[in-house]
């Protein structure tokens, strides 16, 4: 579809590009903006053609409804959307899959990414899928399973020691020395455009059901590209209102959390955290996410690293949904924002369940 990548900061229009990150009159990043109007039935996308795009079969994925917990917890409903049944076991096979056909498309054959392991392993099995060749820098820290699905698809895995924001300066510094295209899906605009399918999908299946979303925040793209997808919605006529959001951050990695409350916070106060997923200290598309959160009346709260075990073998014992921990930060947050007020009992909340607990030890 004809689009443009127009500026977050200064509002200038540049010609589509997977190499040109930044924009060269401010140094600021970048949105998709689409020539035609939203329709009711399928969100726009930059691909240019939808039938071509390099696809692994990501999309579609359940809903359920969490009977036990909706119990439990007091909630009118609760559904979880099981994106940890995408080919690679997460999310992020919904970006990538945009991303890659957008980088194939515009004749690129090497790439580099950097990430905590779950967008690292779907980019690499999309780069063999689309015949490219991709170089991942990923914290030495990370998840065994996530590393060795990052080298099983053929790509070529750099372990950095020390936090996330390693991984992405050395990601940074090999591009600059290499002259290499950095496809980070963190920065590129095109990532998070692949998320709106999961608001038609949930739109699909539960109408206008859902009164509110939570979900675990690192980098945003699910959050960025839901919120974007039920805007679309809204527009063509589909809904009248969109749901509230609600962001779930641990309390050792919050910088979302303390935008949204006036806190301040540096990089170099993250510790920590099994929630691997979510341990990004210097999210780039930082002020996009608090517009996008507050746009929908929702909320921000951090949760305890206590908590991850403990919701993870609760959600596995009374659901039969094993899921990383990442993942279930947002039932912990959930229960949490339920207890305070801000998300009412009877409420229908719906859940995405981000990434498979496969991929990381139980300790």
């Amino acid at each position: 579809m004809k689009h443009t990548l127009v500026c977050l900061d200064c509002g200038h229009e540049h010609q589509p590009s997977v190499e040109t990150l930044f924009c060269p009159d401010c140094g600021g990043l970048f949105r998709v903006q689409y020539s035609d109007d939203p329709g009711p039935d399928f969100p726009r996308l930059p691909i240019s053609d939808p039938e071509d795009a390099n696809s692994l079969g990501e999309g579609d994925t359940p809903v359920v409804s969490l009977d036990s917990i909706t119990s439990e917890l007091g909630l009118g409903q609760l559904w979880a959307k099981l994106e940890f049944m995408a080919p690679t076991g997460s999310f992020k096979d919904r970006g990538s899959a945009v991303l890659t056909t957008m980088g194939r498309d515009m004749g690129v054959s090497e790439f580099v990414e950097d990430s905590s392991g779950n967008a690292g392993a779907s980019l690499s099995a999309y780069a063999a899928a689309a015949k490219m060749s991709a170089h991942v820098f990923a914290p030495a820290s990370a998840a065994r399973g996530k590393l060795d699905q990052i080298q099983i698809f053929g790509a070529r895995l750099h372990e950095i020691d020390g936090p996330r924001q390693a991984a992405t300066d050395a990601a940074e510094q090999f591009v600059e020395q290499n002259g290499s295209i950095y496809m980070s899906h963190n920065l590129s605009p095109y990532f998070s455009e692949g998320m709106k399918l999961v608001s038609f999908e949930l739109e699909d299946v539960l109408g206008n059901e859902i009164e509110h979303v939570v979900l675990p925040v690192g980098n945003g793209s699910l959050l960025i590209g839901m919120v974007r997808g039920f805007e679309e919605l809204r527009d063509a006529g589909v809904i009248d209102a969109i749901p509230r959001f609600h962001v779930i951050q641990s309390e050792s990695v919050q910088p979302v959390v303390a935008a949204m409350s006036g806190q301040a916070w540096e990089p170099e106060m993250a510790k920590s955290t099994n929630a691997s997923g979510i341990a990004v200290s210097k999210p780039p598309r930082l002020a996009e996410m608090v517009e996008a959160i507050k746009s929908t009346g929702g909320s921000a709260i951090a949760v305890s690293e206590e908590s991850l075990p403990a919701w993870q073998t609760r959600l596995s014992r009374t659901e039969g949904i094993f899921a990383e921990k990442t993942s279930v930060a947002a039932f912990s947050g959930l229960q949490k924002l339920i207890e305070s007020g801000v998300i009412a009992r009877n409420s229908n909340v719906c859940v995405p369940i981000t990434g498979s607990g496969l991929k990381e030890p139980l300790s």
